[in-house]
């Protein structure tokens, strides 16, 4: 079975709808995507707080508990 990969288009059809900011949105596709959250820090030039702060409201407006969760949103059918 070959690894998903989870398109910029899909992400953006399912998060949408969760009312996310700009950012959250970039943030939330690069979680999404796997990358780490000091990878993600280290991108936008902004502190490991201010990210884990941007993914605790991304997991609330989505309705999901973590990041498992999260990303589970964008495989459904």
């Amino acid at each position: 079975m070959e690894p998903r990969v989870l398109t910029k288009e899909r992400y953006l059809e399912v998060a949408s709808a969760f009312g996310l900011t700009k950012r959250e949105l970039e943030i939330g596709y690069l979680k999404a995507s796997g990358c780490s959250n000091q990878y993600i820090a280290d991108l936008y030039g902004i502190s490991l707080q201010t990210v884990k702060h941007h993914i605790t409201h991304i997991y609330e407006k989505a309705w999901v508990p973590g990041k498992k969760e999260f990303i589970a949103l964008f495989y459904g059918s």
